[in-house]
């Protein structure tokens, strides 16, 4: 009788947690189905490749056509990658190491919306010779439409080796993406999108912290306020639960949704989340535009890079990168 009833309670524990998942799934399904029909709100205008002036100097983000035209990379696919550096490590911020990338492909390309593994969203920085994955930097190219002049890439700063992580490859499920932040720094960053679709919603610098970071309400975010902690929202839960109540508030938001073959690229100390409406393949660099130069090496001295941001003033000043800027040692 006790082996029958433990039996039974194991069923029902089953089955509770069988309809729990199904009801977190289905309730992840229908926010991604809710974010991606908000696609009308991109209003941004594209900008051609060959609009050369647009690109050198922007002050709000800026979606160009035509960049990656010329592109091997234009071709990957999670199948072809996964033939190519399947059984490379691939970084998801996981304490415990990288995970092989045919993991991160399998599960990118599950059918059913709502059941990726969220957590392997691939931010992966290293493409040296025994990292199994250098072969990929022989499909992208640089962009000097948008890069040329750049404070980092000039002399003894390009291969420094204090130089900070600039480039990634990005590969995620559909639903993953990256809370509301800045990009370290003081970098100007771009992102080319080669599969899948992406949601961007972007602010100014100016606009405050307190106000794209309020408090959570729910139970989580209630306990963990009374532990003092602050408890960040994810991407999706940010885009449909506080950015509804930003809008209308004039703080000069850009909201937009990045195609297959768009390259976006947007100033530095621009806010930015996003959110993979589908599974997405994409490749990201950070560089450092002369107007930000003070900036710039100010926050790697405030890093403890001093050297490094020594040798970028010197590089930038030599190579006439800028001009009749002071120079700040310390």
């Amino acid at each position: 009788m006790r082996r029958v009833l433990g039996l039974g309670a194991a069923a029902t524990a089953a089955a509770v947690a069988h309809f729990l998942n199904e009801r977190i799934v289905e309730a992840r399904a229908t926010r991604i189905e809710r974010l991606r029909a908000c696609g009308h709100l991109d209003q941004i205008c594209r900008t051609p490749s060959g609009d050369l002036a647009t690109q050198s100097s922007f002050d709000r983000p800026i979606v160009v056509t035509g960049l990656l035209d010329d592109w091997p990379a234009r071709e990957w696919t999670f199948d072809s990658l996964r033939k190519r550096i399947g059984q490379a490590l691939v970084d998801t911020g996981s304490s415990t190491g990288g995970v092989p990338f045919y993991l991160v492909a399998a599960n990118a390309q599950r059918g059913r919306s709502g059941t990726a593994d969220l957590a392997l969203y691939v931010f992966d920085s290293d493409f040296s010779a025994d990292s199994g994955k250098s072969c990929l930097l022989e499909d992208v190219d640089r962009l000097p439409t948008l890069t040329r002049g750049s404070v980092c890439e000039a002399g003894a700063a390009a291969e420094h080796d204090d130089r900070p992580v600039w480039r990634w490859l990005l590969a995620g499920p559909e639903g993953s993406g990256t809370l509301i932040h800045q990009d370290p720094w003081g970098y100007t960053s771009w992102n080319a999108l080669f599969v899948g679709d992406k949601r961007w919603i972007l602010f100014p610098p100016s606009v405050p912290r307190e106000t794209l970071h309020p408090p959570r309400t729910d139970l989580i975010g209630r306990a963990a306020a009374c532990l003092g902690l602050h408890l960040p929202r994810g991407a999706c839960e940010f885009m449909d639960e506080v950015l509804p109540a930003l809008r209308g508030q004039d703080l000069g938001e850009v909201d937009l949704v990045q195609r297959p073959g768009e390259v976006i690229a947007f100033p530095a100390g621009w806010w930015h989340a996003v959110v993979n409406l589908d599974a997405t393949l994409a490749w990201t660099e950070s560089f450092g535009r002369t107007r930000d130069l003070a900036s710039i090496t100010h926050a790697l001295r405030r890093g403890g890079l001093g050297d490094f941001a020594n040798v970028v003033q010197d590089e930038a000043t030599a190579t006439s990168v800028v001009q009749d800027l002071p120079l700040e040692r310390k």
